[in-house]
């Protein structure tokens, strides 16, 4: 029995010994072994130190060259066989191996095959147990920046006053003057705070906000004696500045909470829904007021044009809609169909109940927004890679939009009704409208090694039924033809190109642009269709063709940002040059030639509009950091020229002499934090 019992205990410890916990333990194994086999005595003194991590005592001097090392101290005395040490208890799971703390810190198996006790603190899992924990999910993830612009602005006024068409009634675009007219410089500073939190409720499911603080603020603009206040009864004496409160000192409060969306990841596919930004392509159409996959404006206002998340420092815009979307991949395309609640009209609560939920008054004043995009786009850090590797990369797709209203509740929209909860809207407010729009907009990007090609060309199809600006329905709901107005049919087109390619270990970039966008021969670019009569029935002209880029697509920093508004009707050339200086340093030229498609839209009935130089100089430091400082000067051409009242060149009365736009410049700053 007592035999038996031995080699069990015999048999146990080999087993310990055995097990392959780190190379230590295989070491003092192999040691073990060879201690077991007279032959190899000498590999077993050469092993033994090194599997029991022998270190030199302190203070003890090595042995000389040829003299043997002294004999190591005697182990203890085993007990005796017949009086085994006792084994420890083993915790749930041990037995397949050594803790590391035990081996890893130098101590042996105790005397009999048995193991120390863990050290405090650690605790043993199952092997399949042992896979790498998943880092924590963030319940709040913040991203944003904070941004302070400076605008010096010298001449954008043209050195011309404000001038209409006598004939239409409509006024060609032109940057304000100065209130006093006493310079023709201007300037200012403002500032915006963007947070954009996403609230992580689990791995699939998630709630993503836009929210501005102080957006656009003017430095200066809410002194605390504005309102004149008997305290402060002279803004001279203010001591600084009151919170901007919308209907007392400000258009708009502190606070503006701009989207609001959630997102669950289903076995299908994405699900969004809420209060989003909307982006298609390069932005012409839908512009979420970010930058594309490549900024091409005069600003550099990305260091890296493949992040995955990106903010346009400069936009002041954005396309925002109320949309469901679900987004499903098939073949490696994306199917995207979606839902947007354009505009709904008046809504209802009762009187003085605030808390009530409103409702929809009316659906046949609805506008509603059909869309299907298919798209094949990859993950940028994707594109990256296969370019890394010699390879190309191609992107496309096709995003259609149907929209229609049938009545519109046009003295709803005139008026401040909607800040009226509880107002009842009578039939006689609603105008009958019959609008029918169809919206095509293909992109494409096609990218291999240095060279990057991308395309975006979009149209809009469709009829307004009536133009009326004024209710045209009486109280039994029926048509009042003679307040109804007429049809204006729309045909608008517009396209960009951007080609460019990167030299010198991408430290040089040289880039190319053309755009272009349908027009229309009415005075006036149409930026503002109805103010600036871009149909005029008594004259036959029925229709509005003057497609319109969207105002956060910049192209330059003054003619087409500041004077008309955005691109339309016209066509522009840009070539561009950006050399990366340094890490994160770097400057950009852009020169921006620019004509009108129609002699007529023009002021000055001529085609050419101008030629702009652009300079930007930018800096990203690696802890979120960026600062920029732009100049841009316009030389404008004969289309902006003024020809007097009778809008034709030379002339003899003072009220007809033509009078030649004269020079502008710009110069904008600004320093940005980003997280």
């Amino acid at each position: 029995m007592r035999s038996l019992q031995m080699q069990t205990l015999a048999i146990g410890a080999l087993v310990v010994l055995a097990c392959p916990v780190s190379l230590r333990a295989q070491d003092e194994a192999s040691a073990g072994q060879e201690d077991s086999a007279a032959a190899d005595e000498d590999a077993k003194k050469e092993e033994a130190p090194k599997a029991k991590g022998a270190q030199p005592v302190p203070g003890e001097q090595p042995p000389a060259p040829g003299e043997q090392p002294p004999e190591p101290d005697e182990p203890p005395p085993l007990p005796p066989a017949s009086e085994p040490a006792p084994l420890p208890e083993p915790a749930p799971g041990l037995g397949q191996a050594p803790l590391e703390g035990a081996s890893g810190s130098g101590q042996m198996p105790l005397a009999g095959g048995g193991l120390p006790p863990p050290p405090p603190g650690f605790s043993e899992v199952a092997m399949d147990e042992a896979s790498p924990a998943k880092p924590p999910l963030n319940l709040l993830d913040l991203h944003g920046y904070f941004r302070l612009r400076g605008d010096l602005m010298d001449g954008l006024d043209l050195g011309l006053y404000p001038r209409s068409d006598l004939e239409r009634g409509a006024y060609y675009p032109q940057f304000p003057r100065s209130a006093t007219n006493r310079t023709d410089t201007l300037a200012g500073a403002n500032m915006r705070f963007r947070l954009e939190p996403t609230v992580n409720i689990s791995e699939d499911v998630r709630i993503n906000a836009q929210i501005d603080m102080l957006d656009n603020l003017v430095l200066g603009s809410t002194p605390e004696g504005y309102p004149k206040s008997a305290y402060y009864p002279l803004v001279a004496f203010s001591q600084g500045q009151a919170p901007p409160q919308a209907g007392l000192n400000s258009i708009r409060d502190s606070i503006l909470v701009k989207r609001v969306w959630g997102e669950v990841m289903t076995p299908l596919g994405l699900l969004r829904f809420g209060r989003m930004g909307s982006q298609w392509g390069l932005g012409l159409l839908a512009n979420d007021g970010g930058p594309a996959h490549v900024d091409g404006g005069p600003l550099v206002t990305r260091k890296d044009p493949f992040s995955p998340v990106g903010h346009c420092f400069d936009c002041d815009y954005g396309s925002t809609a109320d949309r469901i979307m679900f987004i499903t991949k098939v073949f490696g395309h994306y199917i995207v169909p979606m839902i947007d609640f354009t505009a709904e009209g008046p809504t209802f609560t009762r009187v003085n109940e605030w808390g009530g939920q409103p409702f929809d008054f009316d659906q046949l004043d609805d506008v509603n927004s059909y869309i299907l995009a298919v798209t094949k786009r990859d993950k940028p850090e994707d594109i990256a890679q296969a370019l890394a590797q010699g390879d190309w990369n191609l992107n496309y797709g096709v995003y259609f939009v149907f929209r229609n209203q049938a009545l519109d509740a046009i003295e709803y929209h005139n008026s401040n009704a909607a800040a009226t909860p509880g107002a009842n809207q009578d039939i006689e407010d609603y105008a009958v409208r019959n609008v029918e729009a169809y919206i095509p907009d293909v992109w494409l990007r096609f990218m291999m090694g240095k060279l990057r090609i991308e395309v975006e060309f979009v149209m809009v199809i469709g009829k307004i039924g009536y133009d009326a600006q004024g209710r045209s329905l009486n109280a039994d709901g029926e048509l009042i033809s003679t307040l109804a107005g007429e049809r204006i049919d729309l045909l608008q087109w517009g396209g960009v190109i951007q080609a460019d390619y990167k030299f010198m270990n991408d430290q040089l970039i040289v880039g190319a642009e053309f755009g272009i966008a349908s027009g229309d021969d009415s005075p006036g670019f149409g930026v503002r269709p109805f103010d600036e009569k871009q149909f005029e029935h008594n004259q036959g002209d029925h229709d509005i063709n003057n497609f319109r880029f969207h105002p956060d697509y910049h192209v330059d920093m003054i003619l087409w940002r500041q004077i008309i508004g955005t691109v339309t009707d016209a066509f522009y050339l840009k070539p561009s040059v950006q050399y990366n200086i340094a890490e994160g340093f770097g400057g950009k030229v852009s020169a921006v030639y620019s004509q009108a498609l129609f002699e007529s839209s023009t002021r000055g009935k001529a085609a050419p509009l101008g030629l702009e130089f652009d300079v930007d100089l930018f800096y990203f430091s690696d802890d979120n950091f960026h600062a920029g400082l732009s100049y841009g000067i316009l030389i404008p051409f004969g289309g902006m020229n003024d020809l007097g009242d009778d809008e034709a060149p030379g002339g003899i009365a003072d009220q007809e002499l033509d009078d030649d736009a004269e020079i502008a410049h710009r110069v904008m700053g600004r320093l940005v934090i980003h997280f």
